[in-house]
């Protein structure tokens, strides 16, 4: 009708000036309740604010596995960007690489994994993935993400960005 009217040139009419005060009523009167007001909305549940927060996790081995001496190994990431480290190393929230020790406790958060530290791998090229040879038996195997300063990633999201598991090699 508004198109009719703007081609034609004529008044608007009487129906739709009607119109549009009806629609401006009707928005009027639908405030947003004042902010010590409650709402129709429950609080965010835990799992909605767990949703959110950076995990890591190993894609394809799990904890009490048993795997062959030759396994691949795929790591994964939730909320949380894998970036390869810099030159110079930069820092940036939100971003990281893996670190993977085998058979040796996890790094305490804050701590720096040296390059050339036995046990403990570096993926700084950003990549997600190794194929191990592993000598029968138990093996422990802990997955970090460090920062672009290869400091193992500290606060609220350590606990979720570091992932030990047990994994069982037969012949």
């Amino acid at each position: 009708m508004i198109s009719r009217i703007r081609r034609n040139g004529s008044a608007p009419s009487l129906a739709a000036l009607m119109l549009a005060a009806l629609l401006l009523a009707a928005c009027a009167s639908q405030e947003a309740p004042p902010a010590n007001e409650t709402t129709d909305q429950p609080p965010p549940s835990a799992e909605d604010t767990m949703a959110d927060a950076p995990r890591v996790f190993f894609v394809n081995v799990e904890d009490g596995g048993e795997y062959p001496t030759e396994q691949e190994i795929i790591f994964g990431v939730e909320n949380f960007d894998i970036v390869p480290v810099e030159d110079p190393m930069v820092v940036r929230p939100g971003e990281g690489h893996y670190h993977l020790a085998v058979d040796v406790p996890c790094a305490p958060a804050g701590q720096t994994i040296v390059q050339g530290t036995p046990s403990y791998i570096h993926f700084g090229d950003g990549s997600d993935r190794i194929t191990m040879q592993f000598d029968a038996g138990e093996h422990s195997l802990c997955l970090q993400v460090a920062d672009g300063e290869h400091r193992v990633i500290d606060g609220p999201e350590h606990s979720n960005l570091t992932r030990e598991i047990r994994i069982t090699v037969v012949e």
